[in-house]
């Protein structure tokens, strides 16, 4: 078996461990809710949902970080897209949220987009070290698509803000039906620009390890260093922003839409830096690209579907 085949089934099993736990953390929150009146609600981290919760996500992300040793970003970031296949038991099982037809269909698409990407992803992840990253991170294409992410990702948290402030002030009533949609999608947006950098952070780290059991060590490199700490960065804002949107937002509004935005910054981050496309022939890439796009269209038509279910108690 291959390195690319161990990296995406450990990669599978860590993405249903995320939203299991995504799930239970989102338990937690609707218990702490149910607790009247709100001056006595314990914080959310005494509740034992919530703790397993972020046990669960934890062990996940953990065998995500393994993962990313053994395959190229873009495939692994673009598989994760099977968090939202289980995303629809989970929803059911843990929260009782039901699911109607087309969620059911959604989801049926996104596995195909999963098979899809799988077969014509790219199935090649070399061990680099630290002075081969930093010279990824020179490339003039990498540094105009992360200053235009920062400045995307900027304006987007602009636009949560006005609009949470417009709702503060008005109510929900008083907010048009654009409104509403655009404050769970401005927030994933912002959000998933940032946090998503984990992935790339943390595949450099996996990468770095893995030269280092190779028997080039990498520890003693101030790079190493630089990008664990920008690793627990990123990672704890995506995890605190995750956290906060669960709690304004119904699990299945804002996960499939913090998941698009997840793995679309996710792949596009990884084929840009690690220049992953070179691996692609004209045929694969539009395949690849076909297998993203059924994956995030599906999310998309689930979030349609799911959007109007947004009321007063969960903004």
């Amino acid at each position: 078996m291959t390195g690319w085949y161990i990296g995406a089934i450990i990669n599978v099993v860590g993405s249903i461990l995320i939203n299991l736990g995504t799930n239970v953390m989102k338990l937690g929150h609707n218990k702490r809710s149910a607790d009247l009146p709100e001056s006595s609600r314990r914080p959310i981290r005494k509740y034992r949902e919530w703790q397993c919760g972020v046990g669960l996500f934890v062990v996940g992300n953990a065998l995500n970080f393994i993962s990313f040793g053994f395959a190229a970003q873009s495939l692994l970031a673009a598989l994760g897209s099977i968090q939202f296949v289980s995303n629809v038991f989970f929803a059911w099982f843990v929260l009782h949220e039901r699911a109607d037809r087309r969620v059911i269909v959604a989801t049926a698409m996104i596995i195909v987009g999963c098979i899809v990407l799988v077969a014509f992803g790219n199935h090649q992840s070399k061990p680099l070290n630290s002075h081969q990253l930093q010279h990824l991170f020179q490339n003039d294409i990498y540094i105009a698509y992360l200053s235009w992410l920062l400045a995307t990702a900027g304006l987007a948290y602009i636009v949560y803000r006005v609009g949470n402030q417009k709702l503060k002030r008005e109510g929900l009533g008083g907010m048009s039906h654009r409104w509403i949609k655009a404050l769970p999608i401005s927030y994933s947006l912002f959000s998933g620009m940032i946090g998503t950098q984990s992935v790339l952070f943390s595949k450099a780290l996996s990468t770095l390890m893995r030269t280092t059991i190779d028997g080039h060590s990498q520890l003693g490199t101030w790079f190493f260093w630089l990008v664990l700490v920008l690793f627990l960065c990123c990672a704890y804002f995506w995890v605190t922003s995750l956290n906060k949107a669960l709690r304004l937002f119904p699990a299945v509004v804002i996960v499939p839409t913090m998941q698009i935005s997840w793995t679309l910054f996710s792949v596009v981050s990884g084929g840009i830096y690690y220049q992953e496309y070179h691996a692609f022939t004209a045929f694969t890439a539009s395949m690849f690209g076909l297998g993203v796009l059924v994956s995030l269209m599906s999310k998309l038509m689930t979030l349609v579907c799911c959007v109007t279910f947004l009321d007063d108690r969960d903004l």
